[in-house]
């Protein structure tokens, strides 16, 4: 006998999607969000692997979760030259904390 499941139930065992991270997203500040990516005071925006700025495009490596906090290095193509760094995303709902060095910088989800 075939036994057919709900679909809410196969839902369930679905892992989550790579793109469930909470900071997958467009962030910025009130002004910026209204932005669109051809001026240098852009959002960001955070997929999954890497994120988008103006002339600014990133990719992570080894990004690790620890409660609401992934921390990784990226190497980044600003303007046409690579820099690598580390970063730290922290998420607390709506807010945004990504350090990448001197200090964090804070931003909220764009709507």
């Amino acid at each position: 006998m075939i036994r057919i499941l709900p679909c809410a139930a196969l839902l369930a065992l679905a892992p989550l999607p790579a793109a469930a991270q909470a900071y997958v997203g467009t962030w910025g500040d009130a002004a910026s969000c209204k932005l669109g990516q051809d001026v240098p005071e852009a959002p960001i925006v955070l997929k999954r692997n890497g994120y988008d700025r103006y002339e600014t495009h990133c990719a992570f490596s080894g990004l690790k979760k620890k409660g609401n906090t992934w921390s990784g290095r990226e190497s980044c193509k600003v303007e046409g030259s690579t820099q690598r760094g580390k970063i730290t995303l922290k998420v607390d709902g709506d807010t945004l904390s990504i350090d990448e060095g001197p200090g964090p910088r804070t931003l909220q989800r764009c709507r």
